[in-house]
């Protein structure tokens, strides 16, 4: 029981952080590949979304374990790629990298991929 409080915690902090991971995933990928941004969901995009979400999700006051984040952020990636186009991801990345407040719409998706990777 105690490992699926932990793993509800990870989504939850999955959701918390992936306003950042988004535009850190696309600040990564971005400078990959000579400089030209990608235009769909490649793996070279998969793997720096995964990396960067890992990343933050293994940091902090309650890191996750490496094992639990490459899944929850796995998970998360497959969930958004099913939820959203790529332009519908990138536009989200623009907004907040430019500091815009996340959307209702947007909060929605991102809640709704969180809870599926639970």
């Amino acid at each position: 029981m105690a490992g699926g409080v932990g793993l509800e915690n990870m989504a939850g902090k999955a959701f918390l952080g992936l306003a950042t991971v988004l535009v850190a995933a696309t600040v990564a990928f971005s400078g990959c590949g000579g400089g030209s941004e990608p235009t769909s969901f490649t793996p070279e995009v998969e793997d720096n979304f995964v990396s960067s979400c890992v990343d933050s999700a293994t940091e902090g006051a309650s890191p996750a374990t490496e094992s639990d984040a490459e899944r929850i952020c796995g998970c998360m990636y497959d969930e958004l790629k099913q939820r959203m186009s790529f332009e519908e991801f990138k536009a989200a990345d623009d907004s907040l990298r430019e500091g815009e407040q996340m959307s209702a719409e947007l909060s929605a998706t991102l809640q709704a991929a969180a809870s599926a990777c639970a």
